[in-house]
């Protein structure tokens, strides 16, 4: 079949779906659905895997997080074996402290929500922070306006805080809140300084926090709760071996038990976030094959109704020495025209759908170019296997009765 024929071919493939316009159009309407669908989900997941993942990493890569609780409950924890853990106290801390050679920094963190106040202006559920003078260099939050705290303030249990970006908005919104007093739980608090905006995790804000020095924390709050160790280490997994056996010792636990404590990691968060975008993938693919086996059905019928009524066409196209390998391609390439015109508006409109998702939800826009070929490759492939069976029929039909056909 020469290169010309098959232009010819081609030529009269579009010229018949360009005279049922609506038909074809409808005829696709699965393989648009099915093709908008992966293109859409597929670039929003990978959009949402992106944002999480950056956000996930600013809790610190190599920062290590020593708390009663997992982050991530595994199949075979239970919640209430878990609850009958004792607290991480400071017998952890400064064991780990005095003990570890692994752990670069470490510092303490007591949490609690409460609500902030400067005269008749108040900020709700901020999180209170109790710490040391060391945190900046774990978790690389540093201050914006002022100073963090400092070694003085938590030997002598100053009441002085460091606020972030929504409280000095909320509490200060004409001037510059360092030098100014605000109270928490009642307690007068000096501001010493703001600290850098770090936005919102799952709408979630990250700026609406205070930090105190935790001796100023117990001296309020009390100190009978279980607090978290923060620590960085310059190899986190030898750091996490070290820590897990430090702890085990001071903890008492039996050899041959489990660890009664949890060390959290941001790639634990990773991780199953990774898992519940799989299991969401995985669905999309589903739905997405539904709907093109569908649209696959809807063309190989169309296809079945254009062959009886080109019976006669077909015939005299035989009569005057067409072969059956040419009929076939005649209308296999229609039926892959009809498909991958589906593809093409699937799309565009997949495209539009992830831009407007990425702009009304703040997500990063991604589009990669395997994903654009992904939905070519669907489209033709629909298009090749429904579209065989009514190509293979047209070019078996006998010329002598396709000519009597009416």
């Amino acid at each position: 079949m020469d290169r010309g024929f098959l232009t010819e071919l081609i030529r009269a493939a579009i010229e018949s779906i360009r005279i049922n316009k609506l038909r074809a159009f409808l005829t696709t309407l699965g393989i648009i659905i099915g093709v908008t669908t992966v293109i859409a989900v597929v670039s929003v997941i990978i959009g949402v895997q992106k944002k999480v993942t950056d956000t996930f990493s600013s809790i610190g890569a190599d920062v290590i997080y020593i708390q009663k609780y997992p982050w991530v409950m595994g199949a075979r924890r239970k919640w209430w074996e878990i609850r009958k853990r004792k607290d991480i106290t400071f017998t952890e801390y400064n064991a780990l402290k005095k003990y570890s050679t692994t752990i670069k920094y470490i510092a303490p963190e007591m949490h609690s929500r409460v609500s902030l106040k400067r005269g008749n202006k108040k900020v709700e559920a901020v999180e209170i922070t109790g710490t040391t003078h060391i945190l900046p260099k774990i978790n690389q939050q540093y201050v914006e306006t002022g100073r963090f705290l400092s070694e003085d303030d938590v030997r002598y249990r100053k009441n002085v805080c460091v606020i972030g970006t929504d409280v000095a908005e909320n509490l200060f919104p004409e001037e510059n809140p360092v030098g100014q007093y605000l109270k928490i739980a009642g307690n007068k608090f000096l501001v010493i300084g703001i600290l850098e905006k770090k936005g919102n995790i799952f709408g979630q804000s990250m700026d609406n926090v205070a930090v105190i020095p935790y001796t100023t924390y117990q001296k309020i709050f009390g100190s009978r709760r279980s607090i978290t160790i923060v620590a960085l280490a310059e190899n986190k997994d030898e750091a996490i071996e070290e820590i897990r056996w430090i702890l085990r010792h001071v903890r008492k636990v039996p050899e041959g038990k489990p660890d009664d404590f949890s060390i959290n990691t941001s790639d634990a968060l990773i991780k199953q976030w990774n898992e519940l975008t799989r299991s969401i993938f995985l669905v999309m693919i589903v739905v997405a094959s539904v709907a093109l086996i569908v649209g696959g059905i809807g063309i190989m019928n169309i296809m079945l109704v254009s062959v009886t009524e080109r019976t006669r066409e077909i015939g005299i196209r035989k009569a005057i020495g067409a072969k059956k390998k040419e009929i076939l391609v005649q209308f296999l390439i229609e039926a892959v025209i009809v498909s991958l015109g589906g593809g093409i508006i699937g799309i565009l409109l997949g495209f539009l759908l992830a831009k407007l998702s990425s702009i009304f939800a703040n997500l990063p826009f991604a589009m990669p170019i395997w994903l654009v070929l992904l939905g070519f490759l669907f489209s033709s492939l629909v298009g090749v296997f429904f579209g065989f069976y009514p190509a293979k029929k047209a070019a078996e039909l006998n010329p002598v009765e396709a000519l009597r056909y009416e």
